[in-house]
C-alpha cells in the first residue's frame, strides 16, 4: 500500500510527463545528427557528407543511442523523441527516489529551460542523466572502494561523451577525488574509469583526424573579440531571465547556499557549475534561450534537495509554492504552455536569442505531429527544399540551415554549410564580418574556387596558400585511412604546422 508521500511523487511524475508531452518537439539542429546518423546505419559511415569523415556533431554517445533506435525504426522524427523521453524518464524515475523528490520535481516541472530540452532531440536528457547520477554519487559515496573510484570516472568520461564541455561540472569534484589521499593506484583507477572517453579521443584522432569535433572549430574559431562574445554573453543570461526567471533565481540560490553551507561536496558542485556558467558567458551563450542553462538547473535543485534534508515541512512547502508562483509570472509559463506563442520577436531578432521551441513548436511539436498523421508539417519549407535536391540530380549544393533540409536531401548530395559545421575548411576560417554576426550562426565568405573544388574533385581554390590547407586537409578528412601521409598530415595540422599556409588568405 503506498504512503501520501509516494502517492504524491506518483502523481507529480504523472504530471511531469504529461508537461513533456504537451511540449515535445524536435530541434533542425538534432536533424544535423540525424543526417550522420542516417549515414552511418546505412553504411556511409560517421560522416555527416558522405565523401569525407567530419564529426559534425558533439555527441558521440547520444549520437550512438539514436542509431540503435533509427537502425530498428528508420524513421527520424519518433527516433529522436523517443530517445529524448527514455532518457528524461530514467533521470526523473532516479531523482523521485531522493530525499525531497517532491520539492525537487516541483522546481524542475517550473523551469522552462530543463523541460524544453528535455524533448527536444538534442543531447541534453543525457547530460542530465549522466550528471544526476554523478552528482548522487559524489554526495553519498566516501571514494574508499575501487568500484567507486571507477564509477565515478566511469559518469565523468560519459558524459564528456554526451558534451565535452559538460566536464566543467565535474572538474572541481574530479580534482578533489584525485588530490585527496593521492596514490598511484587511485590516480589508475580513474584513468581506467575514463577509458571510454579516452578511446573515442584515440578514435576521433584517427578517423576524424581531430580531437574535438568540427563544430567546436567552427563556433569557437570565429575572429569575434572576446569582448563582443562576452557581451552577447550577458544578453544570453538576460533573456533567460526574462523568459525564464525561476532557472536563473534557482541557480543562483543553489550556489549561495552551498557556498554558505560549508559542506565541501556541495561546495565543489557549486563551484562547477560556476565554471560551467563562466564557460557560457565567456562563448557568447547560445542562439536557443535556456539551453545552455538545463544541466546547471538540475545541478543547482539537487544541490537545494540536499541542503533543505533537515528542513520544517513549511519551508518546503513554501518553496514549492514560490517556484511555481515564479514560474507561472514567466512570459509564456511551462506549466501553461500555449502553442501558438510568437516564433520571434523584435528582441529575438536585436539579441540573435529566440524561443526555440516556439520557432519549431507549429511544424514538430509531438500533438501537431499526430494530428498530422505523423507527418511533420513544412512550414519553413526546409523538407520539401531538401526532397528536391535529393531529386535535382546536383552532386554539390551551397546551403545555410543545414538540419531537416540536409536529412531529407540524403546522402547522395553533398553539402556545403555555409556556417561551418559540417564543412571542414569554413570551420577554420574567421566569420565574414566579425561586427555582425549571429550567435551560433558563423557565417563564412566562401573561397574563391571553393565550390568548382568540391563539383570537380580537383583543387581550384584560388589563393596558393588555402589551396595548399585545403590540399593537407582533404587528405586528412578523404584520404586513405592507413596512409603514411594522411597521418603525417594529422600529425602536422594538429601541432600547428600548418597555420602558415593560411596567414596570407586571412590578411586579405
Amino acid at each position: 500500500m503506498l504512503n501520501r508521500k509516494q502517492s504524491l511523487i506518483i502523481l507529480q511524475l504523472i504530471l511531469f510527463l504529461m508537461v513533456l508531452f504537451a511540449v515535445a518537439w524536435v530541434a533542425d539542429d538534432a536533424y544535423i545528427s540525424l543526417r550522420t546518423v542516417d549515414n552511418f546505419v546505412n553504411g556511409y559511415g560517421l560522416r555527416w557528407n558522405a565523401a569525407e569523415r567530419v564529426q559534425s556533431y558533439t555527441h558521440p554517445l547520444w549520437l550512438f543511442a539514436l542509431s540503435a533506435v533509427y537502425a530498428l525504426t528508420h524513421q527520424a522524427y519518433f527516433t529522436a523523441l523517443f530517445v529524448s523521453f527514455a532518457f528524461s524518464l530514467a533521470a526523473l524515475l532516479i531523482l523521485s527516489r531522493q530525499p525531497n523528490a517532491a520539492l525537487g520535481l516541483v522546481i524542475l516541472v517550473c523551469s522552462k529551460a530543463f523541460v524544453d530540452f528535455s524533448v527536444s532531440g538534442l543531447e541534453n536528457p543525457a547530460t542530465h542523466l549522466l550528471l544526476l547520477l554523478f552528482v548522487l554519487v559524489f554526495i553519498n559515496q566516501e571514494f574508499s572502494a575501487e568500484r567507486e573510484l571507477i564509477l565515478m570516472a566511469l559518469l565523468a568520461g560519459l558524459l564528456m561523451l554526451v558534451r565535452m564541455d559538460a566536464g566543467l561540472f565535474l572538474l572541481p569534484a574530479l580534482v578533489y577525488i584525485i588530490f585527496k589521499r593521492f596514490s598511484i593506484r587511485k590516480a589508475g583507477l580513474l584513468v581506467l574509469g575514463l577509458s571510454p572517453f579516452v578511446l573515442w579521443e584515440l578514435f576521433s584522432l584517427f578517423y576524424y583526424g581531430f580531437l574535438f569535433p568540427n563544430t567546436a572549430y567552427a563556433k569557437l574559431n570565429t575572429g569575434i573579440s572576446q569582448s563582443a562574445l562576452f557581451t552577447q554573453g550577458l544578453v544570453y543570461f538576460i533573456d533567460s531571465f526574462q523568459r525564464d526567471p525561476i532557472s536563473l533565481i534557482i541557480i543562483a540560490a543553489s550556489l549561495s547556499l552551498s557556498v554558505e553551507s560549508g559542506n565541501i561536496r556541495l561546495r565543489l558542485l557549486a563551484l562547477g557549475i560556476g565554471l560551467y556558467l563562466l564557460y557560457t558567458l565567456s562563448i557568447g551563450g547560445d542562439f536557443m534561450s535556456g539551453r545552455f542553462f538545463s544541466g546547471a538547473v538540475l545541478v543547482s535543485v539537487m544541490l537545494l534537495m540536499r541542503l533543505l534534508e533537515g528542513a520544517k515541512p513549511r519551508w518546503k512547502f513554501g518553496l514549492a509554492a514560490l517556484s511555481v508562483l515564479i514560474g507561472l509570472i514567466a512570459p509564456y509559463p511551462i506549466l501553461l504552455p500555449r502553442n501558438n506563442q510568437p516564433v520571434f520577436t523584435q528582441d529575438d531578432l536585436k539579441s540573435g536569442i529566440n524561443d526555440e521551441r516556439a520557432f519549431y513548436y507549429q511544424t514538430t511539436g509531438l500533438p501537431v505531429v499526430l494530428a498530422n498523421g505523423g507527418n511533420l508539417s513544412d512550414a519553413e519549407g526546409w523538407v520539401q527544399h531538401g526532397l528536391a535536391l535529393r531529386n535535382s540530380g546536383k552532386s554539390v549544393a551551397q546551403e545555410g540551415n543545414i538540419g531537416f533540409m540536409g536529412y531529407y536531401a540524403g546522402p547522395g548530395v553533398y553539402l556545403l554549410d555555409t556556417y561551418g559545421l559540417s564543412d571542414p575548411l569554413l570551420a577554420r576560417l574567421p566569420v565574414s564580418d566579425p561586427a555582425h554576426w549571429r550567435v551560433g550562426h558563423y557565417e563564412r565568405n566562401i573561397p574563391p574556387g571553393y565550390l568548382e573544388t568540391l563539383k570537380s574533385g580537383t583543387i581550384q581554390i584560388k589563393d596558393p596558400g588555402l589551396a595548399a590547407f585545403y590540399q593537407q586537409l582533404s587528405l586528412i578528412t578523404r584520404g586513405p585511412l592507413w596512409s603514411s601521409a594522411r597521418l603525417r598530415a594529422i600529425w602536422e595540422m594538429n601541432t600547428g604546422q600548418d597555420k602558415a599556409l593560411l596567414a596570407g588568405y586571412l590578411k586579405k
